[in-house]
């Protein structure tokens, strides 16, 4: 376990529309693929003020949860989680120890992840779904967990084998969570709908 820093850029404490179950959903902050029309153009950027150590990722979402009682699992997104693999990894492996399942979200395809480096392969190896390839506009659709026609699901372990059958569906799901500070919109939510918001 090492302890390299994760640049966060914001979790959900409880999310039902980022994977299969009530998951914890944690975006990191920095991508370089820089996808035309990527949905968290915020994102992008490295470099955040909130900067966690595996172990302290970990504690975040365990007292987030109350005690990982709220989850089932944890969902990385972005920004793009295998440019920070090598700490990801770490806390996915601590995750896992506590009986939860790990998705993550990313750009690269499975097979750029695999040729890529040993690094990103550890993340991957950590994971029970991988929803793999870039956002391209063009191939907009309303699929389950995807927003493009390209991307694909990767059930990676034999946990959630049950929705194989039912990725394909026509579905748009999204969240809006109202805070004091702010509004946050999670999933994916037509255009029209987040100009509105």
């Amino acid at each position: 376990m090492n302890s390299r820093l994760i640049d966060i850029a914001q979790i959900v404490a409880v999310s039902e529309v980022n994977g299969p179950g009530k998951r914890a959903v944690i975006w990191v902050q920095g991508c370089h693929k820089r996808c035309p029309g990527c949905w968290n153009q915020d994102y992008l950027k490295f470099g955040s003020v909130w900067q966690l150590t595996a172990q302290e990722l970990f504690q975040t979402v365990k007292q987030m949860t109350a005690n990982f009682r709220d989850v089932e699992g944890i969902t990385f997104s972005g920004g793009e989680p295998f440019d920070q693999a090598e700490a990801l990894e770490d806390a996915a492996v601590l995750f896992k120890e506590n009986n939860l399942t790990v998705m993550s979200y990313s750009g690269y395809t499975l097979e750029e992840i695999q040729q890529n480096n040993k690094v990103q392969s550890k993340l991957l190896a950590a994971l029970d779904i991988l929803v793999d390839g870039e956002y391209v506009k063009e191939l907009h659709c309303d699929r389950l967990w995807r927003s493009s026609l390209n991307q694909k699901v990767h059930f990676l372990s034999d946990h959630y084998k049950s929705f194989e059958d039912l990725i394909n569906a026509d579905v748009r799901e999204f969240e809006v969570v109202l805070s004091a500070n702010e509004t946050r919109v999670t999933g994916f939510p037509s255009a029209d709908l987040i100009r509105r918001i």
